[in-house]
């Protein structure tokens, strides 16, 4: 079936794809971080640089997973929408 919201659609994929590269952006630079070679310089292996490496990490990640849910969460509404047409579409033709 067609979709009734083909810039939307795009914009859904556009999220997806941003999301993906939000996480692997941060995830490389709190790897750097850990190394001690970021923006911040570190000396390398402190209890803090790993530190906050692995909180750099962890957030990256969460930060991406709902970047994520929120384009599948746009997806889910086009979905409600049109199966609730099909439904009305359905019980006027009885």
């Amino acid at each position: 079936m067609k979709s009734r919201y083909p810039a939307l659609q795009l914009v859904i994929k556009v999220i997806k794809i941003l999301a993906v590269l939000i996480t692997l952006a941060g995830i490389i630079a709190s790897t750097t971080i850990m190394a001690g070679d970021g923006l911040i310089h570190i000396d390398s292996a402190t209890a803090f640089s790993v530190f906050a490496g692995m909180l750099g990490i962890l957030a990256s990640l969460l930060q991406g997973i709902l970047i994520y849910v929120a384009a599948e969460l746009l997806q889910c509404f086009i979905d409600i929408e049109r199966n609730t047409r099909k439904t009305t579409h359905l019980l006027n033709t009885r």
